[in-house]
């Protein structure tokens, strides 16, 4: 009977068990949206997600820079321009958007156009200073920001 007492179930455990679940459906789903053109990669409904839940000591957000950084390898856009794109995003253009802004949902879909237009934006500079090819920005990236805005208003509209 001893035994059985001291086997009990260790709940820490749970959560990184479904951390890395999310990750193999996230992994998955990424190359789902880069074979099938119609599924929208995430970007800005991540993106959202970072900038509402930035802390240093949050698992989370570094997870969800993680995704964000293969989603760039897998297009084939420069390493580390999301973490960039957050870090001007953040400091500069976060304090103004809410001071001008009381409406949360014009505040997500500001940030989702933000993350898709600002990737682009960073990446054309930075294929501009490396000599190379710049990025075509097509009308599918119009289509992946109403679904991202939709997504992130579904899901995070509320502040926790």
């Amino acid at each position: 009977m001893q035994t059985l007492s001291n086997m009990r179930r260790n709940s820490s455990y749970n959560r990184y068990l479904k951390l890395f679940l999310l990750a193999l459906v996230l992994l998955l789903y990424q190359i789902f949206s880069s074979v099938y053109i119609f599924l929208s990669p995430l970007v800005g409904f991540f993106f959202v997600y970072i900038v509402k839940n930035f802390r240093r000591d949050n698992i989370d957000v570094y997870l969800t820079f993680l995704y964000l950084c293969f989603f760039e390898l897998n297009q084939g856009f420069y390493l580390f321009s999301m973490v960039l794109l957050f870090a001007i995003f953040y400091n500069l253009l976060k304090p103004r958007i809410e001071a001008v802004l009381e409406s949360r949902l014009w505040i997500i879909a500001i940030t989702v156009t933000s993350a898709y237009l600002g990737l682009f934006f960073i990446n054309t500079l930075l294929a501009y200073i490396f000599n190379h090819e710049f990025f075509n920005f097509g009308i599918a990236y119009f289509f992946y920001i109403i679904i991202d805005t939709v997504l992130s208003i579904l899901f995070l509209k509320h502040d926790k």
